[in-house]
Formats: structure tokens, sequence, C-alpha cells
């Protein structure tokens, strides 16, 4: 065997032994074949929803270890919808260096495949509300990567689009998660006039949302006023998607409603006096 390569048997040893240094240590020995390899061997293991009675016998510590090693693992030897077929949890937003470190380990091809699948099990999604601020954690941890340059994404695409809009929302207050990402109002923000079923279903999700004032409609208008976003260029997009009838009746309404509040801000809900309670409560489904 070639010794750049490590059997796959090497890498099973790190799981079994909880070894997730052993596993990032062997990213640059991996060939493709046995990643191939080790992930016919692993798949069930990996698979499997843990439980309670997993966890018996484990220290905090060995616990969190155990999980870190499943998930480097996981995006090392997994196809590239990982993401749909184990979780999101592999993600480990307490370890972004080592997720950062296993995805460079992939090919390009890999990577871009991983990406498109990964945004389309987060849209695909059908239960918004029962996620509730998981939504900011994932889209935080995927504009990030976005950003440092480890993964590619298309920011017009549907499935971009749905991910932005559910993270926002349960972001707290989308203005100012706008505010945080001002890259957002020059692209992003705009593609959501454009006719896809998904999106303007996320967006009408997103008024029955309990907390008024924190809606995507409201927030356009908000940063409009502020001057994040052109209020005459937002109020034209909003005027043309109104009337485009490749989108749906109720579709085309929400956005009729936005040149009416730029005209009139006093019918702009005001947020609570304490604040918003916790993300997540009080919602119904939102898809």
């Amino acid at each position: 065997m070639p010794a750049e390569v490590i059997p796959a048997s090497a890498l099973v040893a790190h799981v079994e032994a909880d070894e997730p240094e052993g596993v990032l240590a062997a990213l640059s020995e991996l060939s493709d074949e046995m990643r191939a390899e080790a992930w016919e061997v692993l798949r069930r293991p990996l698979s499997a929803v843990l439980g309670p009675d997993d966890r018996a016998g484990f220290t905090e510590d060995g616990w969190q270890r155990h999980i870190r090693t499943r998930a480097l693992v996981a995006l090392a030897v997994g196809p590239s919808d990982i993401v749909r077929r184990v979780g999101a949890w592999v993600l480990l937003p307490e370890h972004p260096s080592d997720v950062d470190r296993v995805l460079g380990s992939r090919t390009p091809h890999w990577r871009g495949e991983f990406t498109a699948a990964t945004l389309r099990a987060f849209a695909s999604e059908p239960e918004v509300g029962l996620m509730g601020p998981f939504w900011w954690v994932w889209w935080q941890e995927l504009r990030q990567r976005e950003r440092n340059g480890v993964l590619c994404f298309d920011p017009s695409s549907a499935d971009y689009l749905v991910m932005m809009i559910r993270g926002l929302l349960f972001s707290g207050s989308i203005v100012d998660a706008v505010h945080a990402d001002a890259q957002l109002a020059d692209r992003a923000i705009w593609s959501l006039f454009e006719p896809a079923p998904g999106v303007q279903k996320a967006l009408l999700g997103a008024e029955r949302f309990w907390d008024r004032s924190n809606t995507w409609r409201i927030a356009l208008v908000r940063l409009a006023l502020a001057g994040v976003l052109d209020d005459e260029r937002l109020a034209d997009a909003a005027t043309i998607a109104a009337g485009d009838e490749r989108m749906g009746r109720n579709h085309r309404a929400w956005y009729r409603k936005i040149p009416e509040l730029l005209a009139d801000p006093s019918r702009i809900p005001e947020p609570a006096e304490h604040g918003a309670p916790p993300a997540g409560n009080q919602l119904y489904r939102l898809s």
C-alpha cells in the first residue's frame, strides 16, 4: 500500500477510541478510495440516532469527544448529502475550525455537492417552528464558511434564500442581522423578489411568527427607511413582484403591502416594550 494512504481500519480505530485528533491527523493521508471504504464500514453506526442509553457510562467530556469524533469522521468519509443522512449535528458549532479543516480536505467537486445538498436538506425541512433558534445557528455556520471561502454558495438560489429567511427570522431581529452583515443587502435580499415558490412560502410563513414587528416584510421596510436598502428600488421591486402572475395570489399580495408601508410608516408595528420573548415560543408551523 502506498505510504500516503492509510487503511480504512486505522480510521475506524480512531472512531472506536473516540480520538478526534487522530481523525484530523489522518486527513492528508486519506485517498478517495479509503474514504469510501471507511464510509461503508461506519455508515450504520454514524447514521444511528443516539439516545440516553448511548450516553450511559460517558463523562461529559467523554461524551463531547465521542460526538466530535463521530462528526469529524462523518464529514471526512461520508457522501456529499451527509447532513441529510445523519443530521445537522455533524456541523459541530463548538468546533468550527475542525469542521473547516475536514471540509478543506475534501475535493472541490465534493464540497460543491455538499454545499448544494446541505442547503437542500435545510430548505426542505418542514418543521420550521420546531427547530426555532437552531435556524440562526445553522445560518451563521454556513454564512461564516461562505465568507471564509470554505464553501461557495449561489446567493440567488432558492435554497440559499430560504435558509437566509429562516435563519434571520430566528436571530431575534432581522434588521439587526442585516445591519451586521451588510453584504446581504447588496445582492441576496433583492433575489427575494424573484418568483420561487419555496422562497415566497418562507416569506409568508414569517408573517405567522408571533412577533409581528420582526417579519421579513416589516424588516425590509425598516431597512429601507434606515437607508440600508434603497427605498425607491424596494418599492419598484415590490410593485413588479406584486404584478408577477408567475406567483400565487397570496404571494403577490405579500409584496403589494410593502409600498403601502413605505408610504405610511405609521402602520409599521412597534416592537414589544420589553422586547420579544425567546424565539421559538408560541410558534405556528411556518412552512
